[in-house]
């Protein structure tokens, strides 16, 4: 690999063993990519780690895979990268710290709470990072209050929904990355440039055209998560360049779309011609001409009520979780949520979770939103995902109803039922405890 002259510095041990170490094994699997040279980057998107006695009951559980790397650094003092132009951000956790003991959240309910050795292993993992030198956005959706990569930037994220926002809304170049280079990557600043942060890679492969009827029905948050579904399904693991979307594109939109692809796809990339950078016509996403081989589809809205179908899995229609914000919810979707329920009331028999990011959070309890959902008998939270706790421990009892096909990817196989709607069918079932779809059933 072509290095730097302060690559190799870090390489050669000039700038400590902790660079040295993370140097070398970057470019151990540079080499193993075939990668030429590396990339200095803007972000590195990471989660915190859990650091716990490994005769922790149930330690795989909740350990992510990684907190035994990051006490090798930590065990050499080591601290993330002092590359002015690259911020360190991180994941969600596994709940938030301070509401650890209070009753009806994701960590804390009727099945399950949080073993106390968990949790502070979730608190000495999280200052550990602090001691890093890590920024502790703790969300999925960084792009929204914490870092904005900039058109060809080059960024390393753990998070599927943040890769495929980075590469199709803001022309930055990232992949979906692993969990062991990431904090080499923090170290040392720089990464092997490989898979969708080379130009080859990004080009499309498939085109998909929205009908008329398809973008004049982009109404609700679920609906751009089953058009990202329904182009990760039917793209089969090609990059598509999608024509005839509704512009101007909401945040939301824009969220969803992109987030709710990437679980389906290989790599986190889409061409929104005349919305991502570098593709405000189909010639521009392909450099040129359209080749005439790439295969084109033609999205209905039958195909979009199929995604709506495909993830119901309940076998009856009783709700026992309904759970919005995955990704992140925005302070729109928050506003949206609080006008649905304000003078409802929440079944005793439901839980209903909110979920968003910490100056959102914060917002909505400045703004009244929150009160609103929390008088309902809702509970909204911050910083943390309540998929990665182990949901198999719950009971496949339960029937849990949602507005993201990234939810019901990522976390729908652990045994419980599933419901996907939109969000006046999620707010109904709340407050009857009863799904009735009437969103394209």
């Amino acid at each position: 690999m072509k290095l730097t002259d302060y690559q190799k510095q870090m390489l050669d041990g000039k700038h400590g063993e902790a660079k040295a170490v993370a140097m070398e094994r970057l470019v151990d699997f540079g080499q193993a990519v075939e990668a030429e040279e590396m990339a200095r980057l803007s972000n590195v998107h990471f989660g915190t780690c859990v650091l716990m006695p490994r005769d922790t009951p149930d330690y795989s559980k909740y350990e992510l895979g990684h907190s035994p790397l990051f006490e090798e650094f930590l065990d050499m003092d080591a601290q993330v990268t002092d590359d002015p132009a690259c911020i360190c951000s991180t994941d969600p956790l596994l709940l938030q710290m301070d509401k650890y003991e209070d009753e009806g959240y994701p960590w804390n309910h009727r099945r399950f709470k949080l073993p106390r050795t968990v949790y502070d292993g979730v608190v000495k993992g999280y200052q550990a990072c602090k001691q890093m030198g890590w920024v502790l956005p703790q969300s999925c959706t960084p792009h929204f209050n914490t870092v904005i990569p900039k058109y060809g930037e080059y960024v390393v994220s753990v998070e599927s929904s943040y890769a495929a926002y980075i590469n199709s809304i803001l022309g930055a170049r990232a992949n979906r990355e692993n969990t062991v280079t990431l904090l080499y990557a923090a170290i040392t600043g720089v990464h092997p440039k490989y898979g969708t942060m080379l130009e080859r890679n990004r080009r499309p492969q498939v085109i998909f055209e929205l009908s008329n009827e398809v973008k004049r029905n982009l109404v609700y948050s679920a609906d751009w998560a089953a058009l990202g579904a329904a182009v990760a399904l039917k793209g089969k693991d090609r990059v598509p360049a999608i024509i005839n979307l509704p512009q101007p594109m909401s945040n939301e939109g824009a969220k969803l779309l992109t987030g709710c692809a990437s679980p389906g796809m290989n790599d986190p990339m889409m061409h929104l011609v005349g919305i991502t950078p570098g593709s405000p016509t189909l010639e521009a996403a392909f450099g040129g001409r359209v080749p005439v081989h790439v295969p084109r589809i033609r999205l209905e809205l039958d195909d979009l009520k199929e995604v709506y179908q495909m993830l119901c899995s309940a076998k009856d229609d009783h709700v026992d979780i309904v759970h919005v914000g995955c990704p992140h919810l925005t302070y729109f979707e928050i506003r949206q949520i609080a006008a649905m329920l304000e003078g409802k009331k929440v079944s005793d028999k439901v839980y209903f979770w909110v979920q968003t990011d910490t100056p959102t959070y914060y917002m909505a309890h400045h703004h009244g939103d929150a009160a609103v959902i929390e008088q309902a008998g809702g509970k909204i939270f911050h910083s943390t995902c309540f998929g990665l706790l182990p949901l198999r421990d719950w009971g496949d009892d339960l029937n849990i109803a949602t507005n993201s096909f990234k939810g019901v990817k990522l976390f729908g196989g652990q045994g419980q039922g599933w419901f996907f709607g939109a969000m006046p069918d999620l707010i109904n079932a709340a407050v009857t405890g009863k799904f009735v779809p009437t969103r394209w059933s």
